[in-house]
């Protein structure tokens, strides 16, 4: 396995190995009562990283399931500042995923949702939703995302965020590291 699977899944072997196994699908509420469009995301809306869904803007994996995928794959390859449109998913390893969610959602991470996911063979469970208090060994999301606020808190397109140790390959191979595209 590459070093790129490693941190992510370093965080759902400690959680998984505390519970013991696989774990259990949560019953996942969108409490979000904002006014406009939104998208909340369930565990099997996340896919393999080599899904036909997703393009891949400098090894970072970007879907817009609202429609907006041409507008969000350019903002991404512009590098510009600026928001990306509401719906944008993002993914750069296989177990952590960011979503932008309706307008007001979460001021704090500039209305970004972040994900823990659980991958496995042919399924996704989400381990941990939430804003500010979602994080993985390295910290909280927004710890590291919050450095880009003029870039909608999008790391890979600036420099930022501090980058990450060089024990980790951002360059993710999904056949190897992505268990659901075996």
């Amino acid at each position: 396995m590459r070093l790129a699977a490693l941190a992510p899944l370093a965080v759902a072997a400690v959680t998984v190995g505390a519970c013991g196994g696989t774990p259990a699908r949560q019953e996942w509420e969108n409490t979000f009562e904002g006014d406009g469009e939104d998208l909340f995301l369930e565990d099997d809306d996340f896919a393999c990283l080599d899904d036909a869904r997703w393009d891949v803007v400098d090894g970072t994996r970007i879907w817009n399931p609202l429609g907006r995928q041409q507008q969000a794959v350019d903002h991404a390859r512009q590098k510009s500042l600026g928001e990306y449109p509401i719906g944008t998913v993002i993914q750069l390893f296989p177990g952590e995923a960011m979503v932008k969610r309706g307008k007001g959602f979460s001021p704090d991470t500039n209305d970004w949702e972040n994900f823990i996911l659980h991958v496995d063979s042919g399924e996704t469970i989400i381990t941990h939703r939430g804003t500010t208090d979602v994080g993985n060994a390295a910290g909280s999301c927004i710890g590291c995302h919050g450095a880009a606020s003029a870039f909608d808190t999008v790391c890979f397109t600036n420099t930022s965020c501090t980058p990450l140790p060089f024990f980790i390959d951002t360059e993710v191979d999904p056949g190897t590291d992505d268990p659901r595209c075996r």
